[in-house]
């Protein structure tokens, strides 16, 4: 494990090299099915601390380029990133506009380099919001994050299946597209009523 400063994120020479070693970790030669599940873990690491500040009350990480921290596994993913500063208790946006203008920087050079959509890719953002609110138990926290991101992040939607809430995702991973791999039990591709059966077995 290596870490690396977050401005990295924004390096098209090293964003190619990174999904190019997560593609070749799943066994796939697209660059859009990488690039796709790269960002799943990358999305997923950088909201993290956010959004479980934010269910806790306490002092949220201001998430820019130039404070964070990504460490780096052999596979290119990103297993975590730290945010070396929070935003004073007095500035209620300051990490919603922390955070969309890193999404904005980052999310363009992901697509371009990946040739993945970036509404595609701005929604894993959202539906990882969602999950780690349900992580820490308050789904408010991803309501209320993602209202102050704002710009093109879209609302993080849940869904009660039997007595379980889950994420009702609006992002595909494209694993199914690896192959041996098949489509997730939540995918968004799958026709409603066989996803919310396949859900229900799970609860």
């Amino acid at each position: 494990m290596s870490t690396v400063p977050g401005r990295l994120l924004t390096d098209p020479g090293w964003l190619t090299a990174r999904i190019g070693e997560m593609s070749r970790a799943w066994g796939t030669d697209a660059e859009r099915v990488g690039g796709t599940l790269w960002w799943c873990m990358v999305a997923s690491a950088l909201v993290e601390e956010i959004t479980r500040a934010y269910a806790a009350g306490a002092p949220a990480p201001l998430a820019t380029l130039d404070e964070l921290d990504c460490e780096v596994r052999p596979d290119g993913g990103i297993e975590h990133i730290r945010c070396r500063s929070t935003a004073a208790a007095d500035s209620a946006d300051a990490v919603g506009v922390a955070l969309r203008d890193t999404l904005a920087a980052v999310v363009p050079q992901v697509a371009a380099v990946s040739g993945a959509g970036m509404p595609a890719l701005w929604a894993v953002v959202a539906d990882a919001i969602g999950n780690r609110a349900l992580d820490a138990g308050a789904t408010e926290a991803a309501t209320r994050l993602a209202a102050e991101v704002g710009g093109r992040l879209p609302a993080p939607r849940f869904v009660t299946i039997g007595t379980r809430t889950v994420v009702q995702r609006i992002s595909c991973c494209l694993v199914y597209e690896v192959p041996g791999c098949q489509m997730c039990t939540s995918c968004p591709k799958r026709p409603r009523e066989e996803r919310a059966a396949l859900l229900a077995e799970k609860c």
